[in-house]
């Protein structure tokens, strides 16, 4: 085998390494930042009430889980109808996509 041919392919293969870690990094920095998930399984997001049981989170459209349940700020039980449009919220979803807790966050002053 030639020398030079074998640090070409050498040099290929770390090359394409590289830019596959980058790609690696920056796939998984998007999907971080995108879901704003913490490290109990709940998410960030912000809430508003369509046609029961719809909700919509942050633009996208999920369903209420039966039994679902919405905390208000002060930690009292509320009703979708009672969410104000555009709340701040924690909520966490089941394993089949739907919205199972809500948590209200209090209004920034």
């Amino acid at each position: 085998m030639c020398p030079g041919f074998e640090s070409l392919i050498r040099h290929q293969t770390l090359s394409q390494m590289r830019r596959l870690s980058l790609l690696i990094a920056i796939v998984a920095l998007v999907a971080c930042e995108s879901s704003k998930t913490l490290s109990d399984g709940t998410m960030l997001g912000v809430m508003t009430t369509g046609q029961l049981p719809t909700v919509t989170i942050d633009g996208k459209d999920y369903r209420l889980a039966p039994g679902a349940r919405i905390v208000g700020a002060n930690n009292s039980s509320v009703t979708p109808n009672q969410v104000q449009p555009g709340s701040k919220v924690r909520y966490r979803v089941d394993s089949s996509g739907q919205v199972s807790q809500v948590w209200i966050l209090p209004a920034e002053r």
